[in-house]
């Protein structure tokens, strides 16, 4: 594929994902739940505060099973990964489309604007209100309130932990029923404590050697792109803000040869100390894009999981 010189080249980057990630064969091939049930799509333009814009691309089986066009649904709202900079929400096509199938759920990919044109705190307010969106529009997609779950991967899943916090301090009973972290940003490299800045912590390990995927001195230009002076912002590096009481259930996956291994596994202790409901995964011998290569049985085992774990979210009562 010939890696860019410069990940955090966000020019780079985007013409990348249009010319080869995209590309790529991302199709899930793990067992599957139910048949195939085939997904319309629609792209639609969200507005607010007047006149800012941005889209989601909704997933609904409802059109083509009757099964489904029954009763009240699910929703799951993805956040692509991309550094903030880059990535697009087809990047995740394939696998929206298997998770609408799987959980008999509607799926809403948002495709938030991104920095360096739109930095913090832009993607994080078009996120959480993609979720507003998602609430005010139940009754056209006949979505249970009561079961919506959100999922991000790496700055996706720094969004998600962002949203998940904003929406728990911001309501008494969040409209959050359950946070899906995958491979997740959650600190900035400045504020890292001891469990992550440590000479064999994964930061150190594998974000500094000559063959790393994702160096750590490209997340730190990443960040700086995002956030520049608030690194320390309560909805930039979450690994620092203690979530509400009330917060919603956590699982958190990590890669086991990624930079970020470790700040996920410290997110996840963070969460567990102040009483939140919280599970870790962790995949041995991958590295940060689990998702690249969807045949290998590592992958195939981790999308199994993803579809045991939200189903459990967004259909048993706990």
């Amino acid at each position: 594929m010939g890696a860019p010189r410069d990940i955090a080249d966000h020019n780079e980057m985007r013409q990348k994902v249009r010319d080869v990630h995209l590309r790529l064969p991302r199709k899930p091939v793990s067992k599957r739940i139910f048949p195939t049930t085939p997904i319309s799509i629609q792209s639609i333009p969200v507005i607010y505060q007047n006149d800012t814009e941005f889209s989601v691309r909704v997933y609904d089986p409802a059109a083509f099973n009757p099964y489904i066009r029954s009763g009240l649904r699910p929703a799951l709202i993805m956040y692509h990964g991309g550094g903030w900079t880059h990535g697009l929400p087809e990047m995740d096509e394939e696998l929206a489309k298997f998770f609408a199938s799987e959980l008999r759920a509607v799926v809403v990919n948002v495709d938030y604007r991104l920095a360096p044109e739109h930095p913090f705190p832009h993607p994080m307010n078009d996120c959480y209100t993609a979720l507003n969106w998602t609430v005010d529009n139940a009754t056209t997609y006949k979505i249970d309130l009561k079961r919506i779950a959100i999922w991000g991967f790496s700055s996706g899943g720094n969004l998600a932990a962002a949203v998940a916090l904003k929406d728990s301090m911001e309501n008494t009973t969040p409209r959050v029923k359950h946070v899906n972290l995958v491979v997740p940003v959650t600190c900035h490299p400045a504020l890292y404590p001891p469990i992550v800045s440590s000479n064999g912590a994964s930061a150190i390990r594998f974000g500094t050697s000559k063959e790393a995927q994702l160096p750590l001195a490209t997340m730190e230009k990443l960040w700086e792109t995002y956030v520049a002076s608030q690194p320390s912002h309560a909805y930039a590096s979450v690994l620092h803000t203690v979530p509400p009481e009330h917060h919603p259930s956590v699982h958190i996956t990590v890669a086991g040869c990624d930079t970020l291994r470790d700040e996920g596994i410290a997110y996840a202790l963070h969460l567990r100390n102040h009483g939140i409901d919280t599970q870790l995964e962790i995949i041995p011998g991958v590295p940060h894009e689990i998702d690249l290569f969807p045949r290998a049985h590592a992958s195939k085992q981790y999308m199994m999981n993803q579809v045991r774990v939200l189903n459990y979210a967004l259909n048993t009562d706990f």
